[in-house]
């Protein structure tokens, strides 16, 4: 307690300052993260002199990672090896100075440049206009990790193309089942077979996680602007003091409603290769129409926390100062852009990819935050205790080419068994977040058998979860296997209605 609230207070004071700087005014969103045109400009000739070097030393280091995948191509692998690999060397090798050039540029622009966090797509194809649209009764929102970053760091967790998967996982996102919106699945009695499904219901706001690269950001976009044409992409804040510069949040949100104001946060802790990763929070609000209280017409507006935190903590409590932040965060960016005389908040949610779960001994820290005081999880019994319908959402990573994997109504199928899950699902054990657990095996009986555990294939670390008070509750939650052989997460999906007065 004393640490946490030691934190509380080193927070507020950095908040503060930040604030007196104007650092964290908000605003509508711009479509470029430029106010002018000559820093867009900048920006393209940084990108052309990095982005080469970054995708051929990747390739390069992609052709000598083998993965499980790989192991039955033994042609394409001599291939990579002797003729691919040395090519992608030499290019890398030829780029870098250009590359070098390229940071520099980029280090000394976000240094001196007023910075917007992310680039942002607004169009008016929207089924749901600004003006003149009455609020609706029920809301979708889902969340999935994708994995969508350099080839090297995709191979390093086992997965296969990034550039085939990018607009597969685009084109499967959109398999979206209207009927599964319509049964309430939260009420008693719950049953797993109507929570775990093979697609997903029909959804308004996607928010992902770990979509790291502009070009990946603008394929997702391709696919996805003419249902969701308000699009918040390629967030971060780059300083050498948050990440050196490096990577983005990888945050990504597409809506069907339109985007009011927005905000994005890095995390201030941060640990090991952590502090090369904007890792943060991305803050939306929403315009949901037009909604009556007590004969008075108000704008309906709903709040979005999309967040992705550090994985492999290890003795540190990283998760603990980083989940608290969220929620510090959240709260300070309702209150600063609510207009309580003429708004009124439907919802407030956050989401995305907690990197701890609610039953493993070692997330022990972050399942009696304040948090879960103020926000509701419907997968959740209390501190240490789940559902017993919920399923784990993080893949057994050496799993991931299996053959079970890779069809979403098989691999349906292998989630509803609670022994067969654990070949593919982490248990919710964890006593310690390390690197080993991308390669742990489930744990067997002395006589080499596989059981069923309360805890087996249980590792539920994706959360969507709603503020408690506001205009609606959880009907319905799912666990979706619509991109099953793609990622290394399964994205979850909760369905919201306004309650009934």
């Amino acid at each position: 307690q004393h640490c946490l609230g030691g934190f509380v207070a080193k927070w507020l004071a950095r908040w503060i300052t930040s604030w007196l700087s104007g650092k964290f005014a908000m605003a509508p969103p711009r479509e470029s993260r430029y106010d002018k045109k000559i820093w867009e400009v900048v920006d393209t000739l940084i990108s052309i002199l990095t982005v080469p070097f970054l995708h051929a030393i990747s390739l390069f280091g992609s052709c000598y990672w083998i993965t499980t995948f790989d192991k039955s191509a033994f042609l394409f692998m001599f291939m990579r090896f002797a003729v691919l690999g040395p090519i992608f060397f030499i290019l890398a090798f030829v780029l870098s100075p250009f590359a070098l050039v390229g940071y520099i540029l980029w280090v000394l622009l976000n240094s001196y440049v007023n910075i917007q966090p992310f680039y942002s797509v607004s169009s008016s194809q929207s089924r749901y206009p600004s003006e003149g649209h009455y609020c609706q009764s029920k809301f979708t929102l889902c969340s999935a990790n994708l994995l969508l970053c350099l080839e090297i760091i995709g191979r390093i967790n086992n997965n296969r193309n990034v550039y085939w998967r990018v607009n597969e996982i685009a084109r499967r996102l959109l398999h979206q089942n209207p009927l599964l919106n319509l049964n309430q699945n939260l009420q008693s009695p719950v049953n797993r077979e109507d929570i775990v499904q093979s697609k997903l219901p029909e959804v308004n706001v996607f928010i992902l996680q770990e979509v790291f690269l502009r070009l990946f950001g603008s394929q997702l976009i391709k696919h996805l602007k003419h249902k969701y044409p308000y699009i918040i992409y390629d967030v971060g804040i780059h300083r050498m003091d948050t990440n050196f510069c490096l990577l983005g949040s990888g945050l990504f949100l597409a809506s069907e409603y339109p985007i009011l104001e927005a905000n994005f946060h890095p995390f201030t802790y941060n640990t090991s290769y952590g502090k090369l990763i904007c890792y943060g929070v991305l803050l939306v609000k929403l315009d949901l129409g037009s909604l009556k209280k007590n004969d008075v017409d108000m704008q309906a507006v709903g709040y979005v926390a999309n967040t992705h935190t550090q994985a492999f903590q290890g003795k540190d409590q990283v998760l603990v100062h980083q989940l608290e932040e969220v929620r510090l965060w959240m709260k300070s960016f309702i209150r600063d852009t609510h207009n309580a005389d003429s708004e009124i908040v439907v919802f407030a949610v956050i989401g995305g990819d907690f990197n701890c779960d609610n039953m493993s001994s070692g997330d022990r820290g972050t399942q009696v935050l304040p948090l879960w005081n103020e926000y509701e999880d419907p997968c959740r019994v209390c501190a240490g205790d789940d559902q017993p319908w919920t399923i784990g959402t993080e893949h057994r990573q050496r799993m991931l080419h299996h053959p079970l994997v890779q069809n979403p109504e098989t691999f349906r199928k292998i989630l509803l068994d609670d022994i067969q899950r654990r070949r593919y699902i982490l248990d919710a054990t964890v006593k310690e977040q390390q690197l080993d657990m991308m390669w742990i095996a489930p744990s067997l009986d002395p006589s080499g058998a596989l059981h069923p555990l309360r805890e087996g294939g249980r590792r539920r670390i994706d959360h969507l979860i709603v503020r408690y008070g506001d205009e609606v509750s959880p009907s319905a939650f799912w666990f979706s296997t619509v991109i099953a052989g793609l990622t290394d997460h399964i994205p979850v999906a909760l369905m919201l209605e306004r309650k009934q007065y």
